[in-house]
């Protein structure tokens, strides 16, 4: 595959964050203080509290409760 060598294309603006509110209350949980969610698959809500923890600087785990998922704040 050979790849053409272009002028004349300007940057586009770089996108700004987004303003939307998380839907979790990854900002507002202390360390040992969780949250329920129900109906939530684990998988998904794993993967979700991973990046959640990149993104705020702090550590979460998820484990399967009854009917959904709790996420707990260890760090």
């Amino acid at each position: 595959m050979t790849f053409q060598v272009e002028d004349g294309f300007a940057i586009p603006a770089a996108r700004q964050p987004s303003s939307r509110r998380p839907k979790y209350p990854w900002t507002k949980l202390e360390v040992g203080q969780s949250f329920f969610v129900e109906g939530a698959p684990l998988r998904s809500m794993t993967s979700t509290a991973s990046h959640a923890g990149r993104r705020y600087g702090k550590k979460f785990i998820v484990r399967l409760a009854d009917g959904g998922v709790r996420v707990w704040r260890y760090e």
